[in-house]
């Protein structure tokens, strides 16, 4: 990720504050990829699980860096400042640059829907704010910090979508956003493999209602057993499917249409998750004041990014991409929606692992699999080492299921089984590369 600060004020007037020793110039950004580096630019060498960006210096300087920020002695003639370590120094700066920016921010967390809540929230609020949100899915511990250096001062709001793959880390992105409005879209068991369990998931998430001041709010899924328990110290803003709520939903027979306190919204896809992410939306811009109707047709005309369950058609049939990522909960729900599209056309499921669920990826890839059998799905094909556990788990099962080593034997089959009205859901851990089944199906 790379961030332009060329004539950013506020950068210069941090950096200074943080930093007073290294005497800031005009910087034209900010990197920690050594590829994204512009001339002008500062480095930041970070030290990864699979890269060090200490060993990367030289083509940091090839590209035109100013100046490279690291945390152990290096050879190069590049200028360099050396830090206690680069995490603390892009945190303390972007602590200090958080300190000049006035507009409120909105912090949204959560096991899934954090990046389609994110993206729908801001094509809303833009229809009457100047708005800034986090870009693509830079939710972590280093990509939050980078995020907020888009902040130009001129705002009206700032959307920080902050994710955690391990405990604590929501708490140590609240200390530099400082967020004055929070959501957390909802509680499951993900990325196990690092909480070990669902209540330290909750306890970390929950980090982000604890930083909001009593002046701030929080909007509060109710219908999240874990979130509508979580003790909060400022105002409450509360909506619900189920639950008497400041804003309550309910879905039409077929899906399409929600209505939320009397207004009817039609969505760009009969999906569960899409209309989730609308009631929590409409929560927070209708707190904001915005008009209801302006919400209402923002929401309709929003289209879900892909990977995340768009739906597409060619061939004669219907694909439902949901590829970006996968837990055992954001699975169910997708085949819910599989099934309420079905209206009498096949349904396939094309599953791949669902990763980093440490002790529990046996036992979920099998509650997948009697999930797929009880939802009496067509077919399934299988892809990845721990879906074997799911299709094992299916055994007995009437419909089609099937197991591969190989995607390219999968879309052999899949290929072969296909015809025309029927509807294929799509799903996998982003490591699993599931999308390349979709482009398959396309050539």
């Amino acid at each position: 990720m790379r961030v332009d600060i060329q004539n950013n004020t506020f950068f210069k007037k941090a950096l200074n504050k943080a930093f007073p020793e290294l005497n800031a110039s005009d910087f034209s950004g900010i990197s920690i990829d050594s590829r994204n580096i512009k001339p002008g630019d500062i480095f930041l060498a970070f030290k990864g699980e699979s890269s060090d960006g200490h060993n990367y210096i030289s083509q940091a300087e090839s590209a035109g860096a100013s100046i490279a920020i690291i945390e152990r002695e290096v050879e190069t003639s590049l200028p360099f400042f050396q830090a206690e370590s680069t995490q603390k120094f892009l945190h303390d700066l972007a602590s200090a640059y958080r300190n000049h920016i006035t507009c409120p921010f909105i912090g949204i967390t959560g096991s899934n829907g954090k990046t389609t809540t994110k993206d729908l929230l801001t094509n809303v609020l833009s229809a009457s704010m100047k708005t800034m949100s986090t870009k693509g899915n830079f939710n972590s511990t280093i990509g939050v910090p980078l995020s907020i250096f888009e902040c130009n001062g001129n705002e009206d709001i700032a959307i920080i979508e902050m994710g955690a793959s391990m405990p604590g880390e929501i708490e140590y992105i609240c200390n530099i956003v400082r967020p004055n409005m929070g959501i957390i879209t909802n509680i499951y068991e993900a990325h196990l493999e690092y909480f070990g369990d669902i209540n330290e998931v909750a306890k970390t998430k929950s980090s982000l209602f604890s930083s909001l001041g009593k002046e701030g709010a929080a909007f509060i899924n109710m219908d999240d057993l874990f979130i509508s328990n979580m003790p909060i110290a400022c105002k409450k803003v509360k909506y619900s499917f189920t639950k008497s709520s400041d804003y309550e939903g309910s879905w039409s027979s077929d899906r399409q249409t929600l209505t939320i306190n009397n207004i009817s919204i039609n969505l760009s896809a009969a999906s569960e998750t899409i209309g989730l992410n609308a009631l929590a939306v409409f929560s927070i811009a209708s707190y904001l004041k915005m008009d209801a109707h302006v919400i209402k047709n923002k929401i309709e005309s929003f289209q879900l990014p892909a990977g995340r369950g768009n739906i597409l058609q060619f061939q004669d049939i219907m694909v439902i991409n949901d590829s970006y990522n996968a837990n055992l909960e954001s699975a169910r729900t997708g085949i819910n929606n599989l099934t309420s599209l079905s209206k009498g056309s096949r349904k396939i499921a094309v599953i791949g692992d669902m990763l980093e669920l440490g002790d529990l990826e046996e036992d979920h890839h099998k509650t997948l699999g009697k999930y797929l059998s009880e939802k009496k799905v067509d077919a399934v094909f299988a892809f990845g080492n721990l879906t074997r556990h799911t299709i094992k788990a299916m055994n007995g099962a009437s419909m089609f299921h099937q197991y591969y080593d190989e995607k390219a034997s999968l879309l052999t089959d899949l290929k072969a089984f296909i015809s025309k009205g029927d509807i294929i859901y799509v799903k996998g851990s982003r490591g699993m590369k599931m999308e390349e089944i979709i482009t398959g199906l396309q050539n």
